[in-house]
């Protein structure tokens, strides 16, 4: 499938906005991924398994793990189906979490630390959360907060099965936890119902064929409700990871913008990341500038390996 092809299977003004932000060479590794698809990604879950473990698992099922340059346990798995993992002992016991690198990285910038107490807004089906308890070994509370009730059911499943045993699910809508418990949250991961441009895989997924630009305008209305609650619900000194897996800046920087001119003791710390496929965000579209803090933000160009991504660090000025 060549690129034109692509680019004629996409609505038009999601293509308008692609090359208003990205250069010719971004371009082409977006509309590849596109058609390509990613290859799969897993993490071991160190809250059940090891790599020596995996890696013998796999080794005896003739099947290629290449662990990733910069993240620790996260490993890529090219030319085999998910499906092929699912049959795995190691997948069905927990020892390992099938996660697209991107979704990964959001946990990675909230300065994990044991004792704190952590919320994941948007939760479900967990990923996420997961992640952050497998990072500080189940010594935080992580509240896991998802309002739909059958992701919910996910969610539950996935923490008995992975061992996570410091999550606490939520049923809450996400708008209104900054009024139920202000002030009461060190971290908060803010990775918020998005578009979805960023996974767009033109063989399996078609969501990309009900994008529309109302689509994002209600998408971004609402990210800025659940920034709101999120801002009031993080302490004073804390910090946020806002996250989404869509490339457009209306629901990216515009949200920033927007939360920046509106609380002015909150700042964005910079995100290093060194890909060959991280960009900083943009600090205008089209006539459209936007609070320069936002180039502090990292957008991950989708690839081979990695779905698109929209990352910001926020941090909270003490009082």
């Amino acid at each position: 499938m060549s690129i034109k092809e692509v680019k004629n299977s996409l609505p038009n003004e999601l293509i308008e906005i692609l090359e208003n932000i990205y250069t010719a060479g971004q371009l082409d590794l977006i509309y590849k991924s596109f058609y390509r698809g990613r290859n799969t990604t897993f993490r071991i879950n160190t809250l059940k398994g090891n790599i020596k473990e995996v890696m013998d698992e796999f080794n005896k099922n003739r099947i290629k793990a290449v662990n990733h340059p910069l993240l620790k346990n996260a490993f890529i798995v090219k030319g085999v189906k998910e499906s092929s993992l699912r049959r795995l002992d190691v997948y069905k016991n927990g020892e390992i979490y099938l996660q697209n690198l991107s979704s990964m990285l959001p946990p990675l910038f909230l300065d994990l630390k044991e004792e704190l107490i952590v919320l994941d807004m948007c939760a479900a089906p967990g990923g996420k959360s997961l992640y952050m308890a497998d990072l500080i070994n189940n010594k935080a509370t992580i509240l896991a907060n998802d309002v739909n009730e059958i992701r919910r059911e996910r969610l539950n499943y996935n923490i008995e099965k992975q061992g996570a045993n410091s999550i606490i699910v939520l049923g809450a809508d996400g708008c209104s936890i900054g009024k139920r418990l202000n002030k009461y949250f060190d971290r908060i991961l803010l990775d918020v119902p998005c578009s979805g441009e960023g996974t767009i895989h033109l063989k399996n997924n078609k969501a990309y064929k009900i994008w529309n630009e109302k689509k994002v305008a209600l998408c971004s209305k609402l990210q800025k409700r659940l920034f709101d609650s999120a801002y009031h619900a993080l302490k004073p000194g804390g910090i946020m990871v806002y996250s989404t897996c869509t490339l457009n800046p209306f629901e990216n920087e515009e949200v920033l913008d927007y939360a920046l001119n509106k609380y002015q003791d909150l700042k964005l710390e910079k995100i290093n990341l060194q890909l060959s496929n991280v960009i900083s965000g943009i600090k205008q579209y089209k006539e459209r500038m936007y609070n320069p803090e936002v180039t502090k933000a990292i957008r991950i160009i989708p690839n081979e390996n990695m779905e698109g991504f929209f990352i910001a660090k926020i941090i909270k000025r003490k009082e």
